[in-house]
């Protein structure tokens, strides 16, 4: 059984060691929008704002704020659909395909890089790891 010291040095190293730090730059809606961003230039169509809520498995609520942010920006367009007005679709635009795809590169250069300086076996363990680590901690915590 571990001891109170051993979990306390523990929680220590814990905090240094998530990568919070990894999302630092990036605020939850900044996020969000790049996981719409990614969700529409892999789809092979323009998607409902309810296909994406459930793909992304967040709200409508959610989702509709995403989207006028990301029309304010220029990055989608939404139409209703031809065949059912209560329908919209969801499409990205060609600055939201080039944004679509910068963030991609980025993330094929990063995890590149984490490969390289680290290596594929230690970061499949850290993965291995850090999975079983969530699983234990998984919801069981008691709620504020």
């Amino acid at each position: 059984m571990a001891t109170t010291q051993q979990i306390e040095a523990m929680l220590k190293k814990f905090e240094n060691a998530t990568p919070k730090d990894f999302f630092k730059c990036v605020d939850g809606a900044q996020l969000g929008m790049t996981a719409v961003l990614r969700l529409l230039n892999e789809s092979d169509a323009s998607l409902t704002a309810g296909a994406i809520s459930d793909a992304l498995e967040v709200s409508t609520a959610r989702v509709a704020v995403l989207l006028r942010k990301m029309v304010d920006k220029g990055l989608v367009t939404k139409e209703s659909s031809r065949t059912d007005a209560r329908v919209t679709l969801v499409e990205l635009t060609a600055q939201g395909k080039a944004l679509a795809q910068a963030h991609k590169q980025y993330a094929y250069e990063k995890v590149g890089q984490v490969i390289d300086e680290i290596g594929e076996e230690q970061l499949n363990a850290y993965i291995e790891v850090s999975a079983k680590i969530q699983e234990i901690f998984q919801c069981s915590h008691p709620q504020l």
